[in-house]
């Protein structure tokens, strides 16, 4: 069937950009900054905990990816279907108090079982905050200039992943020197116990501050705008070949991204025998400085794709970075040195960083106003569901039975053969389908 999909909407707000969105934009980037780091933290304290509850790497692969996404996958289309009715900003502040009481949890895992679960209830806590502040950015923001908040909100994810890395690595240091600790339910507590409860703090703070300080423009004109009963499934069908392509291609992306952000600084610390501490002041500042500018450079980038390919510039922005992504995920993790492995994790997070900010573009792009909530808490429960939960997986069960602990860079290089340019043809073949103007 021939697609059918138009733009998806006039320009979001007629209004002149003020201050005040540019406040919303620094509130939702600091939101993003502490779920990402009470997300990432977990990578970083691998070695740690899989020692003290004796886990193996399928089951760290679990907790890492797993987890997160069974509720996820719940939680984001449910929560993102709330979100288009209206109350995005209670929802949200919810969702926070939700993923921080989830972290302290975590820091009272007695084994595998009891560590799944909290880090099930930081996914669900998590499944709102994508969807929620997609929405209230292009709320505020013409379509035309969305990009550059969208871009400065993505940042979020490589400023808290590098923070947990670096700052992980100082608790974990400064901790392990006066431990052990005594706490409620647990009487001797190792250090990584003691960095999810302190981590687990912030989010009280931020969850008053976004419900206190955030206003969701036009909110009340918006609930009576309310997607009708149907509209979400009529817009799938008339448009079901180009969203099924675009959806496959996000998932091939997804399992070869999720596992390389997952599981590249164990590798690090097995397959280039790294310390810990080397890993934190190497790829930690990777992991921030390359991640922020890699959204970043999603503006001018897609400005400049907009002259050349008009409509169809998101499409190109985000085949074009998972094209990329594919090649720098093959060879990141076999290169012969450890200065070119922390080499090229700068090419890898920078390419990374591009493609899943271009994916929250593409989103703005072509679905319209009234379904964006539903649809980006569908695209996040998909990827979690698939390279958030079974990249990881399939990582640790490589280790575990096919190349050795020692062999995870070549784990790693086997998922990018298989779904990096998987990932970029299905991307390119949507490109393809896609009309011009949308």
């Amino acid at each position: 069937m021939a697609t059918t999909m138009q733009p998806a909407s006039a320009p979001a707000c007629s209004r002149e950009v003020g201050g005040y969105d540019w406040y919303v934009v620094a509130i939702l980037f600091s939101v993003s900054v502490l779920g990402y780091i009470d997300r990432v933290i977990l990578s970083f304290l691998v070695e740690a905990i899989k020692g003290d509850l004796a886990l193996n790497d399928a089951e760290i692969g679990a907790v890492t990816g797993m987890a997160f996404a069974v509720l996820y996958v719940f939680g984001g289309v449910f929560i993102g279907r709330m979100l288009d009715k209206g109350r995005r900003v209670t929802i949200l502040a919810a969702c926070i108090l939700v993923w921080s009481i989830a972290t302290a949890a975590s820091g009272f895992a007695t084994g595998f079982v009891t560590l799944f679960l909290a880090r099930m209830f930081v996914g669900v806590g998590e499944a709102g905050l994508n969807p929620a502040a997609i929405g209230i950015i292009s709320s505020r923001f013409p379509q035309d200039k969305v990009q550059k908040p969208i871009g400065l909100f993505t940042t979020g994810l490589y400023v808290g992943g590098g923070m947990a890395m670096m700052l992980g690595a100082h608790l974990l240091g400064k901790f392990s020197a006066g431990g052990p600790y005594d706490l409620p339910l647990i009487d001797t507590a190792e250090p990584w116990r003691v960095v999810f409860l302190l981590l687990a703090v912030p989010g009280l703070l931020v969850a008053l501050l976004v419900q206190t300080t955030v206003r969701d423009h036009n909110a009340a004109q918006r609930a009576a705008a309310a997607p009708a009963k149907g509209e979400a499934l009529a817009f799938a069908r008339e448009n079901r070949t180009l969203i099924t392509l675009l959806a496959l291609g996000i998932v091939s992306w997804s399992m070869n991204n999720y596992g390389l952000l997952n599981w590249y600084p164990a590798m690090l610390m097995r397959s280039y025998a790294m310390t810990p501490a080397l890993v934190a002041t190497s790829y930690g500042p990777a992991f921030l400085l390359a991640g922020i500018a890699g959204c970043l450079a999603v503006h001018p980038y897609h400005a400049w794709l907009r002259k050349r390919f008009g409509g169809k510039a998101a499409y190109w922005l985000t085949f074009t970075s998972m094209a990329v992504l594919s090649v720098t995920t093959i060879l990141g993790p076999i290169v012969p040195t450890v200065g070119l492995a922390v080499f090229m994790s700068y090419a890898n997070l920078f390419v990374s960083s591009m493609s899943v900010a271009s994916i929250f573009v593409l989103i703005v792009a072509v679905v319209p106003p009234t379904l964006r909530g539903l649809y980006t808490g569908l695209y996040m429960a998909l990827v979690n569901l698939t390279g958030g939960a079974f990249g990881s997986v399939l990582v640790g069960l490589m280790t575990d039975h096919v190349y050795g602990a020692k062999g995870l860079n070549l784990a790693l290089t086997t998922m990018a053969v298989v779904f990096g340019p998987l990932g970029a043809g299905l991307m390119y073949a949507a490109l393809k389908r896609a009309p011009e103007r949308g």
